[in-house]
């Protein structure tokens, strides 16, 4: 897959002196690819081919630190600035304001919050431009701040109109042979069976987990509440829906590679912190965590001597 990096979107967590030109050269020759590097208006944009192994550069924050630790190798100085988050909501097995049961065979890292009060707006123009450059139409705050997480860190994120969510309750599950849904995009999916999809309390299909949203739970000009929902997926389970379906998104091309689970936390803080800031929303004070097998940090010592 190729993406759209923005210059002026990436140095806000690389500090370097290198040009565009400098930091394309030795991104191409060290690590991704970069096939092109266009100027749109006052920014620089970089096309880059993010090849199946190395998802964890699918976003700004993934160049950034590669171009960190690439850079200084050819005597350019380049520190990778730390994400940060005014969010400080507690990470909780069980919330009051959605009910949850998670195959985790299916999804290894659930994570949901309700955002209450939420005014649809137009973005802000930085927003916009930012998200213009790297070759995504801005619509509106709500879904412009889940396309500007998407691209900055790599991680998709969905939102739901919580309103919509009868019983306020969500079940993961796999999919059942027929089993229909009719996705944001207005297509009627007829289901092979398998497939990771959630129910709500009536036991509607309310999302084609990983690949697309359900039309029954959107977002609307008159949407109040909103669930921002960041988990990770069963990369061989979403890459054989989207084929089967021929249903191809960028979160599907992204989850079908096997995203980093740490992730999600990262993901769920900033759009938080992106929604109070933006649709004037207030967070709940608990985020929904359900993780059960959760990934053991392991260490691993090596000299240089042995790689070079």
């Amino acid at each position: 897959m190729n993406i759209l990096i923005s210059d002026n979107w990436l140095r806000d967590y690389l500090k370097t002196t290198a040009t565009p030109e400098s930091l394309a050269k030795l991104l191409s020759l060290s690590g991704p690819s970069v096939e092109k590097v266009t100027k749109v208006g006052k920014d620089t944009v970089y096309s880059i081919e993010i090849t199946t192994n190395r998802i964890d550069i699918a976003g700004v924050y993934g160049i950034a630190r590669e171009a960190s630790a690439i850079l200084p190798t050819s005597k350019i100085k380049a520190k990778l600035l730390p994400l940060r988050f005014k969010s400080h909501q507690s990470f909780v097995s069980s919330v009051d304001y959605l009910k949850a049961s998670v195959d985790s065979s299916l999804c290894s890292r659930f994570t949901a919050v309700l955002v209450k009060n939420v005014k649809m707006a137009p973005s802000p123009e930085w927003m916009k431009e930012r998200l213009s450059a790297v070759g995504i139409r801005p619509l509106n705050n709500v879904v412009d701040i889940s396309n500007y997480i998407m691209r900055e860190l790599g991680q998709p994120v969905h939102t739901f109109d919580y309103d919509k969510i009868s019983g306020h309750k969500m079940t993961l599950r796999a999919s059942i042979k027929g089993e229909a849904i009719t996705t944001l995009d207005g297509k009627a999916h007829k289901l092979p069976g398998g497939d990771i999809v959630i129910e709500d309390g009536e036991g509607r299909l309310i999302d084609l987990a990983g690949i697309m949203g359900g039309e029954n739970s959107a977002i609307e000009e008159g949407s109040k509440n909103v669930l921002l929902f960041v988990q990770t997926y069963n990369p061989a389970s979403i890459r054989r829906t989207s084929m089967s379906l021929s249903q191809r998104t960028e979160a599907a091309e992204i989850f079908e590679k096997g995203l980093d689970p740490e992730l999600v936390s990262a993901g769920i803080r900033r759009g938080i912190d992106l929604f109070e800031e933006l649709t004037a929303g207030k967070a709940e004070g608990k985020i929904l965590y359900i993780y059960p097998n959760p990934v053991k940090v392991k260490s691993v010592s090596v000299k240089l001597e042995f790689i070079n």
